[in-house]
């Protein structure tokens, strides 16, 4: 009986430590290699502006805080615009990423990073500020002038306040998959529509991300965001939204947006949500708008 009993517990704690080791795995051989060349390699930028813009992806809310978890979100979307877009991946971007491993000739790099500074720095506020020293590291190192961000749920407004605070003039392309654009969460969200009604209101991200928090109506006093084409994806799956965010949440002025019969959690990976990176690939091989500052049709595709 004793034997059975630690064969139960034994087996949930053995792929919970197999996990953790697959996700700190990819982190602690980036950071080797990056160390390794920043002690042989000067740190120089690239002297020449590349044809195409790299590509940033940014992760959504994660319940643990943990950058390891939310370095992994987008992972499987990273391998399949390499290949289907012709990308050099370059894995994670963290701070010890050298301008040697983002420098690049015939192929624009793709990376992934988190804005995540741990519980105690969890404002929309705090992580854009992150996301700026991406940009410009990124900017830095390979001679661009601008990026192409990718972005699933709330990584879509820490990239809208990063606009709003900083200016548009180094995006090119901007996607949200799932992004809660007015709130508009609902399950989960109803603890934050809760607390955001009180008068002593928190600022923390998931508290932000409600419609009644002031950081909401702060940020959607401009909706537009000038010289930056952007599409939005929302997922639909109950009449409503994704299970997570309601659909009428993700659209904002002035952008492509598109429905897809998908979930939350699937948008983001491609072999579960195929229309949606369908309608990724389509925004970062094409030029879906001629005005960028005319709202396009909203195209719904749920076949």
């Amino acid at each position: 009986m004793d034997r059975k009993i630690l064969l139960r517990v034994a087996g949930p704690v053995l792929i919970i430590l197999l996990v953790l080791v697959f996700l700190n795995a990819e982190y602690a051989t980036t950071k080797i290699r990056s160390v390794l060349i920043r002690s042989s390699i000067e740190d120089i930028p690239s002297d020449g502006a590349p044809q195409e813009p790299p590509l940033l992806l940014l992760h959504g809310f994660t319940t643990t805080y943990s950058k390891r978890v939310s370095e992994f979100s987008l992972y499987a979307m990273q391998k399949a615009l390499a290949h289907d877009l012709r990308y050099r991946d370059q894995g994670l971007l963290i701070p010890e990423t050298t301008c040697a491993e983002l420098r690049y000739a015939a192929k624009p790099i793709i990376v992934r990073a988190s804005y995540l500074n741990g519980v105690s720095n969890a404002t929309i506020h705090d992580y854009a500020g992150n996301v700026a020293q991406m940009i410009e590291r990124i900017k830095y190192c390979t001679g661009a002038s601008q990026v192409d961000v990718v972005t699933h749920s709330m990584g879509g407004i820490v990239m809208r306040h990063y606009l709003r605070t900083n200016g548009t003039t180094s995006v090119r392309k901007f996607v949200m998959l799932a992004t809660p654009n007015h709130g508009g969460l609902y399950h989960l969200g109803d603890i934050a529509d809760y607390l955001a009604k009180k008068e002593e209101v928190l600022d923390i991200d998931f508290l932000q991300l409600s419609e009644h928090h002031p950081y909401m109506k702060w940020l959607n006093e401009e909706e537009k965001i000038p010289g930056v084409e952007v599409v939005t994806i929302a997922g639909l799956v109950d009449g409503q939204g994704d299970g997570l965010v309601l659909a009428d949440s993700v659209p904002i002025d002035g952008s492509h947006h598109v429905v897809v019969p998908c979930n939350h959690v699937f948008i983001k990976r491609p072999a579960l949500c195929p229309k949606a990176y369908q309608e990724v690939v389509a925004a970062l091989s094409s030029t879906l708008l001629s005005d960028k500052d005319e709202t396009t049709a909203t195209t719904v595709s749920l076949s």
